[in-house]
């Protein structure tokens, strides 16, 4: 497994392509909530290895990141249309649980 580092505010901010620094604090919160997501999918509760990402962990943290900054901006889980096909903000989104693959951990139901 690669170790990588979790996204920065900075890589959330190019791939959303925002030069501004006037939503910093709601983007960092977006890049935050992403990264706690992670983790909670990958480790449950624990927080081992938090800062020590796989690469695929870090790149679903910008993904989920970039998913959560667009959907306040995403009238029925559309954020943008394009000539093949629209881009969608989903709770099951692809990309993200691919990425996540062998990284889950399941919790027995007691």
């Amino acid at each position: 497994m690669t170790i990588a580092a979790w996204p920065t505010l900075e890589e959330l901010k190019a791939e959303l392509g925002v030069t501004s620094s006037s939503s910093d604090a709601v983007l960092q919160r977006s890049l935050d909530a992403a990264i706690e997501q992670v983790i909670s999918d990958c480790y449950g509760k624990a927080l081992v290895a938090a800062n020590e990402p796989s690469a695929s962990q870090s790149q679903a943290a910008l993904v989920l990141a970039v998913m959560v900054a667009k959907a306040p901006a995403a009238p029925y889980g559309v954020a943008a249309v394009f000539d093949t096909g629209a881009l969608r903000v989903s709770a099951q989104h692809p990309t993200y649980l691919r990425l996540l693959v062998g990284n889950r951990q399941a919790w027995p139901i007691a």
